[in-house]
């Protein structure tokens, strides 16, 4: 991350971040935080509860890429065991575990910890309380039913405009009016694609969380199995079922939702009709609408140039691989110098950068696909610059 650090509230604080799986540890440390606090099989997810005990701080300058599900019914299924794992802390919320091994430690949760677990519960009833917000509004007159349906669709959607209200003003000197506003206008559009998405899944979201947390309490008050049921994204994948049809099945719950909320409706809030009608369809349609958003993304093809274009573009390519066929070398360990300055006198600068090994990394193999070197040697310069 080159441009700027992050701020996160609980490090700012509190004087420890939120952990969130990826990290650098003390191991000896970190077993040493968390060694009898947990009974076996007992624990579904564990981010929170080992930051909470062995701690962490935030580290603003590392950023680490991780694959996001890219069907809604995967990611679906990813939430419905983070509901149910945050639900299953709730033994330590409560007091009730005793923790394990010669010497025991009690399941007393620090104050910081108990409430970010709390939050973590309240957002997973978020959905449902919408829902019952919603249905509650549509029993008043129309003005009211109108009020009360806006409020609660901007509390849906005001993750997503946030960060748009936070771009209304230039970051940066120098841009121009009409970029920003360009800019700004993919941002606006972007949000509210955003929201009509949630508030299409609204349903099923709700449904989802109900039935996780439902699912969890009976587990752990009177089957105590199943606790660690884990199905990972790729499982996912595999056995989930495809099409819009099969999407039907997997979000029969929100369908269901919507049915009821029709008649509803049409038993309690007539007047209001209108109002609830598109939330309705919405939920009714929300399968075909999951699939057509999990459609994987179609190809563009090749950029359709000019000859003229074609040939400035050759050119430029290669005089970029002549930087690198002649200044990276034995002298160099292989690796990319920062720059060459010209004037008032010849001068390397005799650094690097992660840009530059990436930039030297790709080139190598451009220059290869455009028959500038051989196979061979691109292979042999990517094996000596990441030996």
């Amino acid at each position: 991350v080159y441009s700027s650090a992050v701020s996160d509230v609980y490090q700012d604080l509190f004087g420890e971040g939120s952990y969130s799986g990826k990290g650098i540890y003390d191991i000896d440390a970190f077993e040493s935080a968390l060694k009898g606090r947990v009974p076996d099989s007992t624990m579904l997810s564990h981010d929170l509860f080992e930051g909470v005990f062995a701690r962490s701080g935030l580290a603003s300058d590392i950023e680490v890429v991780e694959e996001f599900p890219a069907r809604y019914d995967v990611a679906a299924a990813r939430q419905h065991r983070w509901a149910r794992g945050d639900w299953q802390l709730l033994p330590w919320m409560l007091g009730l575990v005793k923790g394990t091994g010669r010497q025991e430690k009690t399941g007393f949760v620090p104050a910081i910890g108990l409430w970010k677990m709390f939050d973590n519960l309240r957002r997973t009833l978020s959905a449902p309380a919408a829902i019952v917000a919603l249905l509650a509004g549509w029993t008043l007159p129309t003005a009211a039913a109108f009020l009360w349906t806006g409020f609660v669709l901007l509390v849906v959607a005001l993750p997503t405009l946030l960060p748009v209200i936070a771009a209304l003003l230039p970051r940066h000197n120098g841009i121009t009016l009409r970029s920003h506003l360009a800019a700004l206008g993919t941002d606006v559009v972007s949000a509210l694609g955003q929201t009509a998405l949630l508030v299409a899944f609204l349903a099923h979201h709700a449904w989802l969380m109900t039935d996780a947390i439902g699912r969890t309490l009976f587990r752990l008050t009177i089957t105590q199995r199943r606790l660690l049921e884990w199905i990972t994204a790729a499982q996912s994948k595999s056995s989930l079922r495809a099409g819009w049809v099969g999407l039907y099945v997997q979000m029969a719950g929100g369908v269901a939702i919507g049915v009821l909320a029709a008649l509803f409706v049409w038993r309690f809030g007539a007047a209001a009709a209108p109002i609830g009608l598109p939330f309705i369809l919405a939920w009714l349609f929300a399968p075909p609408i999951a699939h057509w958003v999990s459609a994987p993304a179609t190809d563009a093809g090749s950029l359709a140039v000019s000859a003229a274009d074609a040939l400035s573009l050759r050119l430029i390519a290669r005089r970029t691989w002549r930087y690198f066929e002649t200044f990276v070398s034995e002298t160099t360990n292989m690796l990319p110098p920062d720059n060459f300055q010209e004037d008032p006198k010849p001068v390397i600068a005799q650094r690097t950068s992660p840009t530059n090994l990436g930039l030297l990394l790709l080139s190598t193999v451009a220059a290869r696909d455009f028959g500038w070197i051989g196979t061979l040697e691109a292979v042999e310069r990517l094996e000596a610059t990441l030996a």
